[in-house]
């Protein structure tokens, strides 16, 4: 395991309000580990942070998905035997992260769908992103960087 500073919830936070999300973060948090500029990480994971906005899978587990397959994904035609180690790889970063959040999905994560405005009224009335989002990040970089 890659041992340099992890994510607190106050790091999280404050990247948020810097308007680095979840996505990013994570991406970001092993660009040096997986041979990437932490500019190209922002770059890269810009548009998948919240479920990408869609209801989907959560951002900070999309992040360690790009890091995943830039470390382990197939890059040859026919490759299968690489292929099949990238898949393991994703199933395996899932049953980590949902054994200890039940899901992969953002909606199911954070308690609210933040597609429908009222849902996300009510998110950021109640405080859920700030509430449960740094745990989803602090808990995906610390398997994705058990993995790398």
């Amino acid at each position: 395991m890659h041992t340099d500073r992890m994510l607190t919830k106050d790091d999280v936070l404050q990247k948020f309000d810097e308007g680095i999300d979840c996505s990013m973060q994570i991406l970001a948090s092993v660009a040096d580990i997986i041979g990437i500029s932490k500019e190209e990480a922002y770059r890269t994971a810009s548009l998948f942070g919240a479920g990408m906005h869609t209801g989907g899978v959560c951002g900070a587990v999309t992040g360690a998905f790009i890091a995943l397959g830039i470390r382990y994904g197939n890059h040859v035609l026919n490759d299968v035997e690489q292929k099949g180690i990238a898949l393991s790889k994703r199933t395996e970063f899932i049953k980590r992260f949902e054994k200890e959040h039940g899901s992969v999905n953002c909606p199911v994560l954070l308690g609210a769908d933040i597609r429908d405005p009222e849902q996300l009224m009510r998110a950021h009335r109640e405080g859920l992103i700030d509430k449960e989002c740094p745990k989803f990040c602090i808990t995906a970089e610390r398997i994705l960087k058990d993995m790398l």
